[in-house]
């Protein structure tokens, strides 16, 4: 191995690791802390989990002689606005999906009457910032430079496979059976994939990820019950990103932004 990609290797394990200490910020107050005091530093961590993701990911940028993190595909263009409705209309529909099915197969939902006002303001809240800094982490530099060592179809395996890790603390409750936990990796997986896939498709450019990201958040959390904190109907087949519907959803999806991009995306490019 050649020293200049063995300093490669070792600047992509780091981000890696160091990206994994920040998501672990929230287990580890959740284990700390309770009531009153939780819900504050709780707060906190989540929007210094951000900061700390935008602030490491933009001193690898410059430590890889780059100028700033819009490299990454995050510059506006001419072609912004339509691929963030590209992407807002796939994800929209893929979970609107999981929602079709459950809602008529008896899977369980959330009773409309709690879907106020202050819950969407605050879904909107935690949600836009996690689509943007989770794209550009993983889609962004994570996925690109793993392209640079072992190729693009190994990236994204590899990529999306860390990027369903990092959603461990899902299924770190009581109840949730092995079997869930296989199934909601899975899933964790196949939407790496997407992702991936399709920010490739939109010329290595992050806002179909990032749209699809956020519509994809926002429906499965406004109509679904939080589960594991609530139980639910056979979450195995029914509940987003943890039941068997969520696989033909993701595909669903992609299908949706490859046609739409072909149709729309292409020619703004």
């Amino acid at each position: 191995m050649s020293d200049d990609r063995e300093t490669r290797v070792l600047k992509i394990v780091l981000f890696m690791f160091l990206m994994l200490l920040i998501v672990e910020m929230s287990p580890v107050a959740s284990a700390l802390f309770s009531g009153s005091l939780f819900d504050l530093i709780a707060t906190g961590v989540f929007f210094l989990t951000f900061v700390l993701m935008y602030s490491i990911t933009a001193g690898f940028v410059k430590w890889d002689g780059g100028r700033s993190i819009s490299e990454l595909g995050m510059e506006w263009e001419d072609s912004t606005v339509v691929h963030i409705i590209i992407g807002a209309i796939a994800g929209s529909a893929a979970s609107l999906l999981v929602v079709s099915i459950a809602s008529v197969l008896g899977g369980q939902l959330r009773p409309l009457d709690q879907i106020t006002g202050d819950l969407i303001a605050a879904e909107i809240l935690i949600t836009a910032p996690t689509a943007v800094f989770e794209e550009l982490v993983h889609r962004g530099y994570i996925l690109t430079h793993l392209e640079t060592l072992i190729g693009r179809p190994q990236a994204i395996i590899i990529g999306s496979c860390f990027f369903s890790f990092l959603h461990f603390s899902w299924w770190m409750e009581p109840g949730v059976t092995p079997a869930l936990i296989l199934i909601f990796s899975f899933n964790m997986f196949l939407g790496g994939v997407v992702l991936s896939i399709s920010y490739y498709l939109s010329g290595r450019r992050l806002w179909i990820p990032i749209a699809f990201h956020f519509m994809w958040n926002m429906f499965a959390y406004l109509l679904f019950p939080s589960f594991p904190r609530d139980s639910v109907t056979a979450p195995w087949l029914f509940q987003i990103e943890w039941g068997l519907t969520t696989i033909l959803a993701f595909l669903f999806g992609l299908s949706l932004i490859w046609s739409l991009y072909m149709s729309l995306g292409r020619n703004k490019n």
